[in-house]
């Protein structure tokens, strides 16, 4: 199917960096966004397919949790009485 020309609004951040990331791939800043826009809608429908995937942990907690430790953010304070 041929392409047609649409209309995004980008912040100017992004946009740059779409525009390093093309260049970078060697595909214009349209194929860029085309794949990624692709992907988003092939991840949605397997998530609405498949349920809702699991949560993902971040590095830092994922490291605590292999370590047994827990990390600063879930450690409860203690209060001091007086």
């Amino acid at each position: 199917m041929p392409a047609k020309k649409r209309a995004v609004y980008l912040n100017e951040d992004l946009h740059r960096s779409l525009r390093a990331k093309s260049a970078t791939m060697d595909l214009t800043v349209a194929e860029l966004v085309s794949s990624a826009v692709r992907a988003y809608l092939a991840d949605a429908a397997d998530e609405a397919t498949f349920g809702k995937q699991e949560p993902t942990l971040s590095f830092r907690a994922a490291r605590s949790k292999k370590s047994g430790k827990k990390s600063k953010r879930t450690k409860k304070s203690t209060s001091r009485r007086s």
